[in-house]
């Protein structure tokens, strides 16, 4: 593993190279009133989604989890 498999030597160098916060924003053009009725349906459901997945009002995350070991186990 690690570099020589296209990886990296630690977790901490994967966390650095991956874990990047960007200052740059992106905001809809006013005048593009549908673009930005758009913009705001898609993050509706993005949040929808990362609650689901992330916060244990639903166990599909987990479930998943499960399912891929099983997967894994029968190779």
């Amino acid at each position: 593993m690690g570099r020589a498999a296209g990886g990296y030597d630690s977790i901490f160098n994967a966390a650095r190279a991956m874990g990047r916060i960007k200052d740059k924003v992106y905001r809809p053009i006013p005048e593009n009133a549908a673009t930005a009725a758009t913009c705001d349906k898609l993050f509706q459901k993005y949040r929808t989604l990362h609650d689901s997945f992330g916060r244990g009002g639903n166990d599909v995350m987990k479930r998943l989890k499960v399912l891929k070991k099983s997967i894994l186990k029968r190779g």
